[in-house]
């Protein structure tokens, strides 16, 4: 069941590169790669290493899973599984999600990139921000600081409180998708500064009063 699982999510992974493949002809020698807010490409690259870069990415649910074999704290993920192959399968159907976009936007389709990328992210953090709480000090996932990774108190604290921050980032993050071009800047940095910064200077709070 657990071969078949893994299977299946590389397929999904890797579909975007296979479609590439199939309607190779059908594409542009160069094709949009990057898009700003506005839905307008300002990347390019050639279609051959969009496909190439599609297949690398494609490989991202075993890379994922193959990191935690050289985690100097591997031992600890066995104390978060549910957290984290939630998170490996909501980070690679995100990378999909963006490679089929950017294929059928090359092809002609109206996509709106921004706000695939935009609902994905949203949609991932307000599940990750759920299970946060469940993992344990490792150096490849959840809220890396020098302060949770000196101590497991520090961790344990801060993804307490991170992990609804980062519920409200994706809030925030998927609410951008639908507001008008001039707000989204807004939106998005109380985006990461609820998720990102606030748990990373919390981090250091904690450090120095408890080194008093």
């Amino acid at each position: 069941m657990k071969k078949m699982k893994e299977i299946f999510l590389l397929l999904i992974c890797l579909s975007p590169a296979i479609g590439a493949l199939i309607v190779y002809n059908q594409l542009p020698d160069t094709v949009a790669s990057h898009f700003g807010a506005n839905n307008e490409p300002n990347g390019w690259m050639g279609k051959n290493s969009m496909i190439i870069l599609l297949g690398v990415l494609g490989f991202m649910p075993l890379l994922l899973k193959a990191i935690r074999v050289i985690d100097p704290k591997r031992g600890n993920f066995s104390k978060f599984p549910v957290a984290f192959e939630v998170t490996r399968i909501g980070v690679s159907i995100l990378l999909a999600a963006a490679g089929w976009g950017m294929l059928l936007y090359n092809l002609g389709y109206h996509v709106q990139m921004s706000k695939i990328i935009l609902v994905a992210i949203g949609v991932l953090f307000a599940v990750m921000g759920n299970f946060m709480t469940q993992v344990k000090s490792n150096y490849t996932f959840g809220i890396r600081t020098p302060w949770t990774l000196a101590d497991d108190e520090i961790w344990r604290k801060t993804h307490r409180m991170g992990g609804p921050l980062m519920m409200l980032g994706g809030v925030f993050a998927f609410i951008a998708a639908f507001v008008t071009n001039g707000t989204v800047v807004i939106v998005l940095i109380a985006a990461m500064i609820a998720t990102f910064l606030v748990p990373v200077l919390y981090s250091y709070l904690l450090f120095k009063q408890q080194a008093r």
